[in-house]
């Protein structure tokens, strides 16, 4: 029986399309292609490493936004967090508050160390999370199997008794492959009859 729901951050409950288009204006000053920065400041090793806790933030940002401030206007250090400039999915909000009542809510991300903080800040998270891990104070990222077990197991559950919420495909299948239930998010109106599939209900 199904007792959490575990939702990612990213492209789930936030999104950062407006901020990536500042970047790709980022990339038009440098005389980049477009989405050379976005790829630059979160993929890659110095990325993994931040996120995984093994780099601190002051080491990442030398290693690859440090000798660009100069070039771009002074809010490119904001993006320093994976998360500067994201917007709240409402919807997405909504539906996790509805399913609050009746399941325990989770929150698994690979992010900096900085979500932690963001995840206080925001009221509209306030009571919403039973539990959140984030990759960056567990060590171990989506898709590893490791980020998943410990999602379950910091909320008390067996794996079979999760279901992850999350915009990739790739972490649904790692999730699953460790027992865990998996919708692949595309909108808050498509989560929510993928759930109810599941018999899922708010």
């Amino acid at each position: 029986m199904i007792q959490a729901v575990i939702f990612d951050m990213g492209g789930v409950l936030m999104h950062t399309e407006a901020s990536d288009r500042r970047l790709i204006a980022f990339d038009a000053l440098l005389g980049w292609e477009p989405d050379t920065l976005r790829l630059r400041l979160y993929s890659g090793p110095a990325w993994e490493a931040v996120s995984k806790g093994e780099l601190s933030l002051a080491a990442y940002w030398a290693r690859v936004g440090q000798a660009l401030e100069r070039a771009l206007p002074a809010d490119f250090i904001g993006y320093r967090d994976n998360f500067y400039g994201a917007t709240l999915d409402r919807a997405t909000l909504r539906l996790a508050w509805r399913l609050r009542s009746r399941y325990h809510i989770g929150l698994l991300s690979n992010a900096t160390t900085l979500l932690a903080r963001d995840v206080v800040r925001e009221p509209r998270f306030r009571g919403l999370f039973d539990e959140v891990i984030i990759s960056a104070l567990e060590g171990y990222r989506k898709p590893e199997p490791e980020a998943f077990l410990i999602a379950a197991r910091r909320l008390q559950l067996r794996p079979e008794a999760c279901v992850l919420v999350d915009d990739k495909e790739r972490n649904i299948l790692a999730a699953a492959a460790v027992g865990m239930h998996g919708v692949v998010y595309e909108n808050a109106l498509q989560t929510e009859r993928a759930l109810r599939q599941m018999g899922i209900t708010r």
